[in-house]
């Protein structure tokens, strides 16, 4: 049994009548709207809000989906399991396998690279969407170099690694590139084609992050050595030093977190799993400081970011998404045998009696057992799996796409309808002996309304960071958008009309079997000379309450919903977003705007810009 894919939506049948209807000053049965104007954040635009009833009937139904991985005693991958052989259980309760379907990364193979092609035609230059067509049903790859938490001599091992990995690459694997920095940013689409995932990487410089000690790499070197000082000052020193690596280590894990979120919210409307390839050095959970051997300071150094690290697990779970982390150090020595860094036959540092064999030792175990517990922890709670300490990084690329492409899908509606936020833990058996299974170990059961009570403030400004056009774009909720240059007809004014899969939406029934949703759909403008300060933001919420027939359209056509903008002539840059103001689900797509001059040619368009 397939899992029904939300991109059903928008079908070949069903874009050639809605690009039509895109290009149309109004889209059938959307009456005006009172357009909202928010220079800075959506949220202050106005509703249209429709009476409501007074008894509401909200629809809570939950699909669970869990994909499994299973493995004989040699770790190649079981194929032949069967639907009855496999026992899930919910928190010890035994639960009915409702969806069962197993993904083979060998099946249809022809050997040869498969381009990532897209489905339907070209959309006009006028029209965009956040949804990705493409002719690909299996599992889809995404590669995270991570050179926010990587130094930069690690870095240029990847580079080198991977570069030979691509001359080896999977027929009909596609993939995708990101660069995490400062910011996260797309460097390649999903390809398969390695010429061009080479020259992404061969034109990569590396990055040197501003949040790292010792950023490009070698033996860390300490101010302090060789210098002569009373045991107190010295501690007091030793202490702010710490003090300063947390709060470097806070910004790196906070950048870090908001990336993971923004994948997650980038895959989500992806069918299928999706297997993240992260090439990290570093990403502590808990900061273990090393350096203060005891007392209150060390415990007011101590971070742990175990509840942030398990709350961006349950998103990218969500989502589909298994994490396989890379550990991107290779094998790993301490500086005690790194020539380079000056230690003495008693295991001093430089004359200085404070860099003792034992603690430099220490200092190494301490980092690698946060590290990688760091990424073992990310993999068990989304059922990838973490490599490191090995020398062939390319190689575990490799694995992690194999391991991640051979898989069953088993979903199933849980027992437990009380959605009280807590985790509930999965688990999966099968009959067969010998057979190893991995998969995610279980998900929070929040409850469906949790987004619509949560602090506005805190929900619009989650939306607003992503309606920055460097942001990757989220597919959460899918949308089309056609957008009309001014004429008589608008007023002079810009019309985008958007169409939003009303099957994604959370809708609730009234007594009166009318079916109501609430959805707000968002145009920020930007300079194309250099996107930083929105110009203008543009939102319009709509509250719909519709009748069965009504309903029954909107779930073939999608929810319309139609803006406009006053701009004067120029080149823009525009960030379409749309939300579901109950569930928190998000999309965004990205437009360049042209309006020329009243003497020049009205007959330049609206391009798509992923």
């Amino acid at each position: 049994m397939a899992i029904p894919s939300l991109s059903g939506l928008f079908s070949r049948v069903f874009i050639a009548g809605l690009v039509s209807a895109l290009l149309v000053p109004a889209l059938a049965g959307q009456s005006k709207p009172e357009l909202a104007r928010a220079e800075q954040h959506p949220n202050t635009s106005s509703n249209t809000t429709v009476t409501e009833s007074a008894s509401v009937l909200k629809i809570t139904t939950r699909l669970v989906i869990v994909d499994v991985v299973a493995t004989d005693r040699k770790g190649l991958p079981v194929t032949d399991l069967k639907q009855d052989e496999f026992r899930l259980t919910e928190d010890g309760q035994e639960e009915h396998v409702r969806v069962f379907s197993f993904q083979d990364m060998h099946a249809n193979s022809t050997g040869e690279p498969a381009q990532v092609a897209a489905v339907d035609p070209p959309l006009p230059p006028n029209v965009v969407t956040n949804l990705r067509r493409f002719a690909r049903t299996g599992p889809l790859n995404v590669l995270l170099l991570d050179g926010l938490n990587t130094r930069m001599n690690n870095q240029q091992y990847v580079k080198t690694e991977l570069v030979e990995f691509l001359k080896k690459l999977p027929a009909d694997q596609p993939l995708a590139v990101y660069l995490l920095g400062t910011r996260l940013q797309l460097l390649q689409d999903f390809t398969s084609d390695p010429a061009v995932l080479k020259d992404v990487l061969l034109h990569l410089k590396e990055f040197r992050s501003p949040l790292m000690d010792n950023a490009a790499g070698g033996p860390e070197k300490f101010w302090m050595e060789g210098m002569l000082l009373v045991p107190e000052v010295k501690r007091r020193v030793l202490e702010f030093q710490q003090e300063t690596e947390s709060d470097q280590v806070d910004q790196r894990v906070a950048i870090t977190i908001s990336a993971l979120n923004s994948l997650a919210r980038t895959l989500a409307g992806y069918p299928g799993r999706k297997n993240l390839i992260w090439v990290s050095e570093n990403i502590p959970i808990t900061i273990v400081p090393n350096k203060i051997p005891h007392g209150k300071s060390a415990e007011r150094a101590r971070r742990s970011y175990d509840q942030v690290v398990a709350s961006t697990a349950n998103l990218l779970t969500d989502a589909q998404i298994a994490v396989y982390p890379v550990d991107a150090r290779a094998l790993v020595n301490s500086d005690l045998f790194n020539p380079a860094a000056e230690y003495d036959a008693r295991g001093d540092r430089n004359g200085s009696s404070g860099a003792q064999m034992g603690q430099a030792m220490d200092d190494t175990a301490n980092e690698l057992m946060a590290a990688r517990g760091a990424m073992q922890e990310i993999a068990e709670e989304t059922g990838g799996r973490a490599f490191y300490n090995r020398n062939d990084i390319g190689n575990a690329v490799r694995l992690s796409i194999e391991d991640g492409s051979t898989y069953y899908t088993l979903g199933y509606y849980p027992e437990n309808k009380s959605w009280d936020g807590r985790f509930r833990k999965t688990s999966v058996k099968v009959s067969r002996p010998g057979v190893t299974l991995r998969y995610r170990l279980g998900y929070f059961a929040m409850d469906p309304e949790r987004y619509a009570k949560e602090n506005a403030q805190r929900r619009d400004a989650e939306f607003s960071a992503l309606l920055s056009p460097e942001v990757p774009i989220a597919t959460g909720l899918h949308f089309m958008a056609g957008i009309l240059q001014p004429s008589l007809k608008s007023d002079n004014k810009t019309v985008i009309n958007f169409a939003i899969d009303a099957k994604a939406l959370s809708f609730s029934a009234d007594d009166a079997g009318k079916k109501r949703a609430s959805v707000q759909c968002v145009v920020r403008v930007f300079s194309k000379k250099g996107p930083s300060q929105p110009l203008k933001t543009e939102a319009y919420d709509i509250d719909a309450d519709l009748p069965p027939e009504s309903y029954s359209k909107i779930m073939k056509t999608g929810l319309p919903c139609r803006t406009t903008l006053d701009l004067p002539a120029g080149e823009y840059v525009l960030r379409l977003g749309v939300r579901d103001n109950h569930t928190g689900l998000m999309g965004t797509a990205n437009a360049q705007l042209v309006i020329p001059n009243a003497s020049e040619s009205s007959s330049k368009a609206v391009d798509s810009k992923p």
